[in-house]
């Protein structure tokens, strides 16, 4: 588990996977939490990740997270990164908040603390994420996590994306 000042983000397991699909109520129960409808805008992702890890149980840690506010005890989104770090030492980042829990500086408390733990371990160089081709709030949460823009690339869509990237050193000099 990852501790912030406000959140948990609690590597999502393979039982809590099978408890949200089974229902919120189910997850909320064993974890002593709230849920709400809505807590994620991609609720398709949740059976797409518990199959991904299924097949691949050493992705605990390096793969879904569930948000958890810690003074209201309500999941208020999920993040985490899109796999373990490659042979590079390059990782993937992503999140969301709830629309209930944004403009607080959840955002990035989270992206800081996914890079504070992906840096945490020595073999990891660098971590990236990306946005839509757009000045919006996760520019925002990235630019004050310590991330830079490297430019744009095209998703498996052939959609226009940002990168952003920030690299230990960076990280170090912070």
């Amino acid at each position: 588990m990852i501790q912030t000042p406000r959140l948990q983000l609690l590597p999502c397991s393979l039982e809590h996977f099978e408890l949200l699909l089974q229902g919120n109520d189910h997850l909320a129960d064993l974890l002593g939490i709230s849920i709400q409808e809505g807590w994620t805008e991609y609720p398709e992702m949740v059976l797409v990740a518990y199959d991904k890890l299924r097949n691949d149980p050493a992705m605990l840690g390096w793969f879904f997270y569930l948000v958890i506010h810690r003074e209201d005890r309500r999941l208020i989104g999920a993040g985490g990164f899109k796999g373990k770090p490659n042979g590079d030492g390059l990782v993937e980042m992503g999140y969301e908040i709830t629309e209930d829990y944004r403009e607080q500086g959840l955002g990035t408390e989270m992206a800081e603390a996914l890079i504070r733990f992906a840096f945490g371990h020595s073999y990891v160089h660098r971590v990236i994420a990306h946005t839509e081709e757009e000045y919006n709030a996760s520019v925002k949460i990235l630019q004050k996590a310590g991330m830079r823009f490297v430019g744009t690339i095209k998703n498996k869509e052939n959609e226009d994306l940002w990168e952003w990237e920030i690299t230990r050193s960076q990280y170090e000099e912070k």
